[in-house]
């Protein structure tokens, strides 16, 4: 017995050792053209100039103002220098930082927050940025073939069989995009050498449809898991320097507080900083030197504390790293988004996402890209039609933001379009499953069901499917079918429903298929739009007044009573709280 257990450890070794070389391999390959992969990247890197981090861009005051792009290099900077301390492809570590953020929606993490929920209510799934990159490169902007144009052009004489293993490595590169998510820390980060392309593409997939699965995703590489904790070490400090540069921080009778406080002060000095350089940074009101410092001493922590196998930090360490983002969720993070956001935005994105579905509904542009037709679409004959086009008798003709939509959808072609659909159905799946779920359990427990309500969001559709469910559930236990209910029961339940939707067999408060597709469709073109092509959409549209909007680019310091305008959203409280979990579990700071 002892016999075999050593040779299934020495076996199993063999194949990490295995997979380890393979993967090294495929990176050393990419990194000989490391250049025009970064090139082919930073075309679509365009939102990230301008659109700031923590902070809302259009209520900031000062240009110093961490914008994405200075945090994606700082993350490649810092992800290069680990990586090539731990022996790994600094390179590619490099590219994958500078690149990570490349999908963010406008106005941070709010606007994915915003579409994910106002697709919950029809249960399609949900948009996450790091998933909203990976897909947009991979399935509408075909970034494989794009790369492998570039290669050719710096590398006439470059085989067909090496391009060939070039693309079928590219994957790696995204994977570390896709995987990046750090809202809610993990004790150690383990790459999963055994992932494939497959597995790369399901994971994509999941994240439209599962959700919190975007942080859940294992990358791929180790350059990829060191990348992910990059991202963390780099904005945790920089988001209290945002927080107290930007009046984000209020003491408790609501004045603006611009220096670091008891709080602040105790955690920084457990980090390592001196007293000396925090009095300094008080008094010239400048904290960049002590973020810089706070960052250094946890790549350093990393760089001592992993390998290639695992990438973590000490105990200690990632303990008072994730104490200083909670706290600075507590002091600025928290009052980011105001209930005038939470109030406004909401509605007008679904009221665009309503029109460009029914847009994409009228023009059939489904069946237009299924079927290849893009450039018939666009044709002198075609373009003169859709000059006088309108949605119905009632409306007013396709305007040019109209045309931007139908443009940004006619990029995608049939693959483009399947994986919409199969996100679509995954999601549907499981947002019946959730909700028989809910369902039985009020059913079980003869517990009455309070409506899900959040500001600015509308539930009807859902809270009513649920309060269906829950009547069919009730009589179920009341005939005494419910006896012996068990995980296949609820499955074939799921299945039976999902089965009837697919089929066109609509319940109240359901979307058709081809509606459902539409929808996603829409709100992944409003998810690709920057901060200020967002903000002059709603203008453009009328679904904000100059009034409003007047409002909506207030700047944080000059907001008096900030902290009675504040509005946390019920998904943000739900990371908050993941966050502190996550702390616990790093261990106890010795």
């Amino acid at each position: 017995m002892k016999i075999k257990n050593i040779i299934k450890k020495y076996t199993g070794r063999l194949f990490d050792k295995t997979r380890e070389f393979k993967r090294n391999i495929d990176l050393k390959r990419l990194e000989n053209h490391a250049n025009e992969i970064d090139m082919a990247l930073t075309l679509y890197d365009r939102k990230s100039y301008d659109e700031t981090m923590m902070v809302k861009g259009f209520r900031r005051t000062y240009g110093e103002t961490i914008v994405r792009k200075t945090h994606a290099e700082d993350v490649a900077k810092i992800a290069r220098e680990m990586a090539e301390k731990l022996r790994m492809n600094g390179q590619i570590a490099e590219i994958m930082g500078k690149h990570h953020d490349l999908g963010h929606t406008f106005l941070g993490h709010s606007g994915e927050w915003w579409i994910s929920n106002i697709q919950e209510n029809d249960g399609l799934g949900n948009v996450y940025h790091n998933a909203v990159g990976a897909r947009e490169l991979v399935y509408t902007e075909h970034i494989y073939d794009k790369i492998l144009d570039k290669i050719k052009n710096y590398n006439p004489k470059i085989s067909e069989k090496e391009l060939r293993r070039i693309k079928s490595s590219l994957w790696l590169i995204i994977d570390g995009i896709l995987s990046h998510n750090g809202e809610t820390a993990q004790k150690q980060y383990i790459p999963d050498l055994e992932k494939t392309e497959e597995d790369f593409e399901l994971d994509m997939l999941r994240c439209y449809s599962k959700e919190g699965y975007d942080r859940k995703i294992q990358a791929a590489t180790p350059e990829a898991s060191l990348m992910r904790l990059a991202d963390q070490i780099v904005y945790t400090p920089f988001d209290m320097i945002d927080g107290l540069r930007e009046g984000l921080v209020r003491d408790k009778e609501g004045k603006i507080v611009d220096t670091l406080d008891d709080e602040y002060i105790e955690l920084l000095t457990e980090i390592g900083i001196s007293m000396a350089d925090i009095e300094k940074a008080n008094k010239n009101k400048d904290f960049v030197e002590i973020a810089e410092k706070v960052k250094d001493i946890f790549a350093k922590d990393t760089i001592a504390n992993s390998t290639k196998s695992v990438i973590t930090m000490s105990p200690k360490m990632a303990t008072l790293m994730n104490r200083l983002r909670n706290l600075n969720n507590q002091k600025a993070v928290n009052n980011v988004i105001l209930k005038e956001d939470q109030e406004i935005y909401p509605q007008a994105i679904r009221k665009l996402r309503d029109k460009y579905a029914e847009i994409f509904m009228h023009e059939n542009l489904d069946e237009v890209i299924k079927q290849e037709m893009q450039s018939d679409y666009w044709s002198t004959q075609k373009k003169a039609q859709f000059d006088e086009a309108s949605i119905s008798e009632d409306t007013e003709p396709y305007s040019e933001n109209d045309e931007k939509f139908i443009r940004y959808v006619l990029k995608s072609d049939a693959r483009d379009l399947k994986f919409t659909e199969d996100s679509v159905k995954m999601a549907l799946r499981e947002s019946i499953r959730e909700e028989l779920d809910i369902a039985r359990d009020h059913a079980l427990n003869q517990k009455p069901y309070k409506d899900k309500e959040e500001l600015g969001l509308d539930y009807t559709d859902k809270n009513a499917r649920i309060k269906a469910y829950i009547a069919y559930y009730i009589g179920q236990v009341n005939k005494g079918n419910m006896v012996g209910y068990n995980e296949q029961s609820r499955e074939v339940d799921m299945e039976t429903i999902y089965s009837g939707l697919i089929a066109g067999n609509l319940l109240k408060h359901c979307k058709d298929m081809k509606t459902r597709v539409a929808d996603v469709m829409a709100g992944k073109y409003i998810a690709s739009l920057n901060d200020f092509e967002f903000l002059q959409l709603l203008q453009d549209e009328q679904l904000i007044s100059p009034e409003q909007v007047k409002s909506l680019t207030r700047k944080y310091k000059d907001i008096e009573n900030l902290q009675d305008e504040v509005y946390i959203q019920d998904n943000w409280k739900s990371i908050a709280k993941a966050q502190e979990t996550s702390t616990e579990i790093q261990g106890e700071v010795k």
